[in-house]
């Protein structure tokens, strides 16, 4: 099944993965560092490169999964320095390129990585928060 987006096809299948990035967006809450470090029109900046470049990969054709993921976690290293957790910035990055593996070898549909990729990011938000909590 195909799907026209903006005059452009698209497998039907690239939808679980746009999910994935989305997440990934949303995995480890960016904010600006306190001291010295990026100024906030630069963070600003950061974010806006990263958030263009991730739009450049969706926009590309669905070659496969890995491709695509390796693209998205690309772009989402432009705003890496914005992390205030970069251990689990990487685990996210580094799940969505084993899930993105495991959906090519067609050992898991598109869905379930999609379903396994956003628990994944609920854990990782949820030890983000206790962390802050905790103030570490």
């Amino acid at each position: 099944m195909m799907v026209v987006r903006n005059g452009r096809r698209l497998a039907a299948g690239g939808a679980p993965l746009l999910a994935l990035g989305l997440a990934l967006t949303a995995c480890v809450a960016a904010r600006p560092i306190p001291g010295p470090g990026p100024l906030p029109s630069a963070s600003g900046d950061l974010k806006a490169r990263s958030n263009e470049a991730q739009a450049a990969c969706r926009a590309q054709p669905l070659v496969s999964y890995v491709a695509r993921a390796k693209c998205l976690n690309d772009a989402a290293l432009i705003a890496a320095p914005l992390n205030e957790n970069p251990d689990l910035f990487r685990r996210a990055l580094n799940a969505r390129l084993e899930i993105a593996t495991r959906v090519d070898k067609k050992e898991i549909t598109p869905e379930e990585g999609a379903k396994q990729y956003a628990d994944i990011e609920a854990h990782l938000t949820e030890e983000g928060k206790s962390r802050l909590a905790n103030g570490e």
